[in-house]
């Protein structure tokens, strides 16, 4: 999961061709928000951690890319820790029903029914749900987060950036963008900003794993 982080940051600066004709970089200014859905992962490192065949549950976990623009055309991107961590929150909350089942294995392991776990909890003042929701309370997202995504998970890359032609030109220095890669790019009618990749230039530079994760188009939400 680190390296899948890592691999979409390195695509975004490892974009190379060069730029002219009309500057339309003032339709991006703002802030736009990519959900990298990486439930698939999560689910399969669950189910190995825990030695579950498999995992079926509605829970779901996105790690969230902003992407900002500014009025000069500088850029900020990177995984916006707390939109990720409240959906890491709520990908937990539903699993809840999972987890209580590793529960009871685990009574059931000791010696203990599930009436006899029941019991021990009731004594507590709590169900065994409640029991799990305890133990996330416990848990610091953040911290969590960051030994799943990596140290340099809540860095952010900024550079500089220039649309032209449905182009979007991005460099380290506002120097360099003459000399700068792209990725072609469509501000749908529905708000959103799709950013595509036609001749494979950029999916290219990405294992097979990492092109299904980080699809293209890759549809990014206007946020502010």
């Amino acid at each position: 999961m680190k390296k899948t982080i890592a691999a979409l940051l390195a695509l975004v600066m490892a974009l190379s061709l060069t730029a002219c004709s009309k500057n339309e970089t003032k339709k991006l200014v703002g802030t736009w928000q990519y959900a990298m859905d990486l439930t698939q992962v999560i689910n399969e490192e669950m189910a190995e951690s825990y030695e579950l065949k498999d995992l079926d549950s509605a829970a779901a976990f996105c790690v969230y890319m902003d992407f900002t623009v500014a009025e000069d055309g500088a850029y900020t991107l990177g995984v916006d820790m707390d939109a990720t961590g409240e959906s890491l929150t709520g990908y937990y909350q539903a699993l809840t029903p999972v987890l209580a089942e590793l529960v009871y294995a685990a009574g059931e392991a000791q010696g203990m029914s599930r009436e006899e776990y029941d019991e021990a909890l009731e004594a507590m003042g709590m169900t065994v749900e409640e029991y799990i929701s305890t133990i996330f309370s416990a848990v610091d997202m953040g911290e969590l987060l960051t030994l799943m995504l990596g140290s340099d998970a809540g860095t952010e890359s900024t550079g500089w950036c220039k649309a032209v032609d449905g182009q979007l030109f991005m460099a380290e220095t506002a120097d360099e963008l003459d000399a700068a890669g792209y990725v072609a790019y469509t501000l749908n009618s529905d708000g959103t900003m799709s950013w595509t990749d036609d001749d494979g230039q950029l999916s290219g530079q990405l294992t097979a794993q990492e092109q299904e994760l980080i699809a293209f188009p890759m549809v990014w939400t206007k946020l502010a």
